[in-house]
């Protein structure tokens, strides 16, 4: 190709390419326009949040008045995870998910707490040890209730999974784990029996007084409180009326 003719096309690659350039510049701002447009919470509304999940215990209708502030931003505008953020803050929610249904749904999905225990006189303890507090008390049949630090109720939920099944072999419940500040552990069972274990080898100590819980377990005397804190073996105090 000669000189002459590579100066001849040369333009033409310029203005070819400055029209690309146009047409890419009134795309974006016909883009940005468009969504502005469909980012104008007039326009686009959130009409309606769906609350999906086992719900039992959430207040549906308080936590949709709750949100209805943020999803005045519109179906676009509005922020997820700020509508995560609220909807995770309630005591029964364990968890939430966020999504946007065209054209103007918002749908919350909800697992809602599973409480396994009680933790003192207000609180509860979900199946993961964490303790929640709901801002109404609720009758629910747990099993048991504990009472310590609050950091320490996963230790207390996997201590009481381990020692439960070992006691209802005999009939008993374990109805309450105590954790003092001291690190002892105390328990209480079904009948008023009170079981202290101590501070260290608390499991090897509870396994000794289930091997000779029948030589305790007599129908003419019932112990009231089993003291484990001994090297070859434990304390029992017996009932007032059973003590003679």
């Amino acid at each position: 190709m000669s000189r002459e003719t590579s100066r001849k096309t040369t333009p033409r690659r310029l203005s070819g390419a400055w029209l690309a350039l146009g047409f890419l510049g009134l795309a974006a701002l016909a883009g940005a326009w468009g969504w502005q447009r469909l980012s104008d919470p007039a326009l686009m509304p959130v009409r309606q949040v769906a609350i999906h999940g086992r719900v039992r215990h959430v207040d549906v209708k308080a936590l949709q008045k709750a949100l209805a502030e943020v999803t005045r931003a519109g179906f676009f505008g509005v922020d997820l995870a700020e509508v995560q953020r609220i909807v995770q803050a309630r005591p029964w929610v364990a968890a939430a998910r966020v999504r946007r249904v065209w054209p103007d749904r918002l749908v919350v999905e909800i697992r809602e707490q599973r409480p396994v225990a009680r933790w003192g006189r207000r609180g509860l303890v979900n199946e993961r040890g964490e303790v929640f507090e709901p801002a109404k008390k609720v009758r629910l049949a747990l099993p048991v209730t504990f009472e310590g630090p609050r950091g320490a109720a996963g230790r207390m939920l996997a201590f009481y999974r381990q020692v439960a099944p070992a006691f209802e072999k005999l009939g008993l419940k374990v109805q309450k784990v105590r954790l003092d500040p001291r690190g002892e552990w105390r328990l209480g069972l079904s009948g008023g029996l009170e079981v202290v274990a101590g501070r260290e080898r608390m499991k090897a100590r509870i396994r000794r007084l289930v091997a000779v819980w029948p030589l305790l377990a007599e129908p003419a005397r019932r112990p009231q409180r089993i003291d484990l804190r001994y090297e070859q073996g434990f304390a029992v105090r017996w009932r007032p009326e059973e003590q003679s």
